[in-house]
């Protein structure tokens, strides 16, 4: 689920600031963006592979399934910005 939430962000994200319909918040997302575009892909979608990988390497407990829990509640409040905007458009 993370995953693929992060995948759609980076999607999202892109479109909304390639069109100049969204502006990118996150100041080092943004050094990112309009430094290097596939860069800005790598890091928005590998920071998430990082942080499952890192989930299959400590012990399962429950701070780690709060912080788990707590990564995809905010991506996926942010895919419901992006839907939010989206919609403003059609």
């Amino acid at each position: 689920m993370l995953l693929v939430l992060a995948i759609f962000d980076s999607f999202f994200t892109y479109f909304g600031i390639r069109n100049d319909h969204i502006t990118e918040a996150n100041p080092l997302m943004h050094f990112v963006y309009e430094t290097n575009i596939p860069g800005f892909y790598l890091l928005k979608i590998c920071l998430p592979l990082l942080l499952i990988y890192l989930l299959t390497k400590l012990q399962p407990n429950r701070h780690i399934q709060i912080l788990l829990s707590i990564a995809i509640i905010l991506y996926t409040f942010v895919f419901l910005q992006h839907l939010f905007w989206i919609s403003l458009l059609t």
